[in-house]
């Protein structure tokens, strides 16, 4: 007998939620370090943080669009197996 066989697969790949919630998460994270860079009145060039402001918003869609997207995926499923 293997000893993988106790181990369910959901543990071993991370959920379409799951990733979407990090990928958030992260999009959050990056989103509070550019505005502290921002609202520091030494930082002598704001470009950079502001640039990185669209990427954290982009991130941040992108988790959305992802959980969205397996929301409607599982709506799909069930409505073919209901």
């Amino acid at each position: 007998m293997s000893t993988i066989t106790g181990i369910s697969p959901s543990s071993l790949l991370p959920s379409a939620v799951g990733s979407g919630l990090a990928t958030i998460a992260a999009g959050s994270q990056q989103l509070s370090q550019d505005a502290a860079q921002i609202a520091n009145p030494d930082n002598g060039n704001l470009i950079a943080p502001l640039v990185d402001l669209s990427q954290a918003n982009l991130l941040t869609q992108a988790g959305a669009a992802v959980i969205r997207t397996s929301n409607q995926m599982l709506g799909s499923l069930l409505d073919t197996f209901a």
